[in-house]
């Protein structure tokens, strides 16, 4: 078939730039048949070739404008562009003419366009202008002025000509790169079939846009393989924040370098060696630039954000300033919120002041106790809060302030190592089972030299945490040495606290009478200094130390009254806990169905509120229940729950769970390493249960003995009872 449109272009161009006459055009373009109406086809066509060439009308023919050659100004493409296909899939989707390409220093935005503008010229035959305007350079930006007599020259134009004048019906891409946004407008073309693509560390949002976020993991990876960068780059990447420049740089300086090497010099020196030797190039450079255009008072939010060691700030504590650090690129909002990347936060930090620091931590720990003092929860106060803590509405809403900022008070009190910041999260970590954060703070305070009742507070946290996880010998001297601490100082709820942790200890430990002489001395405590709380608790440990002892109906009692206190004053966290201990002794009894609806009541009570630590146990003790009335599979189920919620955090849950398991699987090897572990860790009261177990599946005679005996020396009558009736039902 005859491409009229490009007969009638090539009878043009054969006499370019004079006026060819309409007969002429005519015959050319239709050589066989010519049109009914000749000059009408010829308008046809010309309106259609006007698209993409300048044609003008004389009163003899038409006249072809001949095309200038078209410059193409980008810089070459990298050769090892890695990545962004959802990026530039979002790019080609966007149908404007002018594209912006924005996100923080470093993050590839100049790579993208130049990738960007390649693809897109085939559309753009008459050239591609490009132009870095430096608008975050240590040099002079470059202006306006400069930029224009640039682009007029690359056009064939003169200097008084107009540079929107010369692209007239010409398809032209304009590229900005670098740019601020007071310069972008007077060289953006105004001409349609035009268009340009922009790239800028500010936010551009009269412009469709599209904001760079860092490489994906795999992305980085790739970048680095691509600079044969070779062995585990996993820390690398980590290190570098997924940032392209940073990791460009360390590319480059592993060039002859041994990798861990670099690692290790990464850690301590970051942004120090995210630089190149004898080059302008740097990360901290790169910030830099950006940071020299911020208003000072936006300077002074940057600075301040830096004293925030979490992985974000509230807008309540970031202030007005941040909204033009998130224009600038150099804050992410996320809600109320706002972000910083690593490399920038670790910028920011060094930028920060003491008074910002000190301002962070009072603003946190104003605000952390007076949330605590709103939970309710039955903890006692290790130390005084402070003079003027900020309140909550409610529960619910103490506990959601918690739970977002968890992060930035765990990064905050193991930045700071303050034994009062500790102390005001210690029940929220407590009652959400987040045990390594608090063991974190606490040895950073108390290796930070807190002294006096601080480091006696400090003590009381990681006795609880040792204790659960079989450090026993650890645990007893952190809570003795606490103990003496606030008697010495007369503080006697702290010393309650302390003297009901090592009860417990000693009661795991199987040393009942230890364990009640401490509890006693406790109870002692709680009436005189209004404690109801904890003596609620410390009604429930006597209820288990009275169990092991025997005591089944006394202990029942203490048990039932420590529930009935707990929904008193709706305290649910030990309302949950007592539920379960409750379930313990009427299983004992034989009350199977009272014991199901105690075990069934704590777990609801637990997930409701996110118990985790309370949940775990309480469904360890309800599979004992299931085992015993034949439903071993849902105690299975139980157990294997109780493991996922127990992670690495609470080895006895894990060691208890895992008995339960070897009786559901009635698996000798299985009972070996349950018994092997509970020796091990101390936890007297599961190694008999593990070789009672064990006894009854194999029929040994010498178990029983061991297990009885085990019992007796540490004074655990209700297990050595067990035991016999144990070996009476399998003789």
């Amino acid at each position: 078939m005859v491409d009229r449109l490009q007969s009638l272009r090539d009878a043009l161009a054969a006499r370019s730039g004079e006026a060819v006459p309409f007969d002429v055009l005519t015959a050319e373009v239709w050589p066989d048949e010519p049109p009914m109406h000749p000059r009408a086809a010829l308008r046809t066509l010309v309106s259609r070739l006007r698209g993409t060439e300048q044609v003008i009308t004389e009163p003899t023919g038409y006249r072809l404008v001949p095309r200038p050659p078209a410059p193409c100004q980008l810089p070459a493409d990298l050769p090892d562009f890695v990545g962004r296909r959802e990026e530039i899939a979002r790019l080609e989707l966007l149908d404007a003419p002018v594209r912006a390409i924005t996100g923080l220093p470093g993050v590839g935005k100049t790579a993208l366009a130049i990738r960007e503008a390649h693809r897109l010229r085939p559309q753009f035959p008459d050239g591609q202008l490009y132009v870095d305007l430096r608008g975050f350079s240590t040099g002079p930006s470059m202006t306006v002025e400069q930029a224009l007599a640039r682009f007029v020259k690359a056009l064939g134009g003169g200097p008084d000509d107009d540079y929107r004048e010369l692209l007239r019906n010409r398809r032209v891409l304009v590229v900005l790169d670098n740019a601020t946004a007071e310069v972008v407008e007077p060289l953006l073309p105004a001409t349609p079939g035009c268009a340009a693509l922009i790239t800028s560390r500010q936010d551009l949002p009269r412009f469709a846009q599209v904001t760079l976020p860092v490489l994906t993991e795999q992305e980085a990876r790739e970048l680095l393989k691509g600079m044969r960068v070779d062995g585990d780059t996993s820390e690398l990447v980590r290190l570098c924040g997924r940032l392209p420049l940073a990791l460009r740089i360390a590319g480059a300086n592993l060039a002859g370098r041994h990798l861990p090497d670099y690692v290790e010099e990464l850690r301590e020196h970051r942004l120090e060696a995210l630089e190149i030797d004898n080059d302008d190039t740097a990360v901290q450079a790169t910030f830099d630039l950006s940071y020299r255009k911020l208003s000072p008072r936006a300077r002074r939010t940057f600075d301040f954000l830096g004293a925030v060691p979490g992985p974000d700030v509230p807008r309540d504590l970031a202030g007005a300033g941040a909204d033009e650090l998130v224009a600038a690129n150099l804050v992410q909002r996320d809600g109320d919120r706002y972000r910083l990347h690593d490399l920038l936060r670790l910028y920011a930090h060094e930028r920060a002041t003491e008074q910002d620091r000190r301002t962070v931590f009072d603003w946190y720990l104003r605000r952390a106790d007076g949330a605590e003092a709103r939970m309710q929860i039955g903890f006692t106060r290790l130390l005084p809060s402070t003079p003027d803590p900020v309140a909550f509405a409610d529960r619910e809403e103490a506990m959601a302030w918690f739970e977002v900022e968890r992060p930035n008070l765990v990064a905050l009190a193991a930045d700071r190592a303050d034994a009062a910041l500790v102390v005001a999260i210690r029940p929220y970590l407590l009652l959400t089972g987040q045990y390594a954060d608090l063991r974190t703070v606490a040895r950073a305070a108390l290796d930070g030299g807190e002294t006096g009742q601080r480091a006696a507070a400090m003590r009381v946290c990681l006795a609880h945490l040792d204790w659960r996880s079989g450090e026993h010998r650890t645990a007893i001297e952190h809570s003795e040495r606490a103990i003496a601490e606030y008697r010495a100082a007369g503080s006697q709820a702290p010393e309650a606290a302390a003297l009901n942790t090592l009860a417990g200890i000693y009661h795991d430990l199987g040393e009942l009478d230890r364990a009640r002489e401490h509890l006693a001395s406790a109870i002692e405590l709680y009436g005189p200094n209004g404690m109801r709380a904890q003596l609620i608790g410390g009604l429930g440990n006597l209820g288990l130390v009275d169990l092991e002892l025997g005591r089944l109906s006394s202990a029942e009692d203490a048990l039932r009254r420590s529930v009935e206190l707990a929904r008193e004053i709706d305290d649910w966290q030990h309302l949950a806990n007592g539920l379960s201990n409750l379930g313990v002794v009427l299983a004992a009894r034989q009350r199977h169905a009272d014991s199901e609806a105690a075990f069934s009541e704590s777990l609801d009570l637990a997930r409701r509120h996110g118990l985790r630590p309370v949940e775990m146990s309480a469904r360890v003790e309800h599979a004992e229940l299931l085992i015993a009335t034949g439903r071993r599979e849902q105690a299975r189920d139980q157990a294997e729950r109780a493991l996922e919620l127990a992670g690495d955090d609470d080895l006895f849950i894990e060691v208890d769970a895992c008995l339960v398991l070897a009786e559901v699987n009635r698996s000798a090897a299985e009972y070996d390493e349950v018994l092997r572990r509970a020796t091990d860790a101390g936890f007297r009261i599961i190694e008999v249960r593990a070789l009672a177990g064990k006894a009854a599946l194999t029929r040994d005679e010498a178990l029983y003995d061991k297990a009885i005996e085990r019992a007796e020396s540490a004074g655990l009558r209700y297990r050595a009872d067990l035991v016999r009736k144990l070996r009476s039902a399998t003789s």
